[in-house]
């Protein structure tokens, strides 16, 4: 999830739902393959736009907007389980980036908070044991992203994922977790991990994110 000037982007897989100003929609208008509709203001009318993402293959966004995006976000909240995660980019003293692949996608470590488990206590267990990696640096947070998805009850839920850099500062023998289906894990250069594909969108955000800090 961003928000800038009043917008939210929330993922679904390769989709996006789009929470914005109704001011700011001239940033939308020449978008193929997108949806733009405003928010009647009643939250079960959500669930059409959600059904929308999961089921067709016609809109790759769909955009609501109203003079306030930040009641539309509420209301989404309202109607969806909740789930706090967090994740990492990890680099090394060469400059390169961690990244996983797991389930046919390039992807960065990340998993579920538990419970009472602080955001970045949890991004360096998870880092940790998807990888294998020891004594990883916790140095700042990147940004944050949500993303909704079914769990294994078929129920809606929003996702929440706190990103943050880290540093390791010696060689470590790279270990995928096996049983969280990651098949590899490779040190990528920073400008050749953003090209990679397939990745998903909200793990090229944080990796340009992570890219546009270090380059200030």
């Amino acid at each position: 999830m961003l928000k800038v000037c009043q917008r939210y982007e929330i993922y679904y897989n390769e989709k996006m739902l789009i929470l914005t100003s109704t001011e700011l929609l001239e940033d939308f208008r020449n978008e193929e393959n997108t949806l733009i509709m405003p928010y009647s203001g009643q939250p079960k009318t959500l669930f059409q736009y959600l059904d929308t993402l999961e089921s067709s293959d016609r809109f790759e966004k769909v955009i609501l907007h109203s003079q306030d995006p930040i009641v539309i976000f509420k209301d989404l909240k309202k109607l969806l389980i909740r789930i706090n995660a967090a994740g990492g980019v990890i680099e090394n003293n060469e400059g390169k980036f961690l990244l996983i692949f797991r389930r046919s996608f390039w992807d960065l470590p990340k998993g579920k908070l538990d419970k009472d488990e602080l955001f970045e206590n949890a991004a360096l267990r998870e880092c940790e044991e998807e990888t294998g990696l020891k004594n990883l640096q916790l140095k700042y947070k990147i940004c944050h992203t949500y993303h909704f998805f079914r769990d294994k009850n078929n129920t809606r839920a929003l996702k929440k994922t706190k990103w943050y850099f880290m540093r390791i500062t010696d060689d470590q023998v790279l270990i995928p977790q096996l049983e969280e289906d990651i098949e590899l894990a490779e040190w990528i250069d920073p400008l050749e991990a953003i090209l990679l594909k397939p990745i998903y969108k909200n793990i090229l955000l944080v990796l340009n994110q992570l890219i546009s800090i270090k380059s200030k």
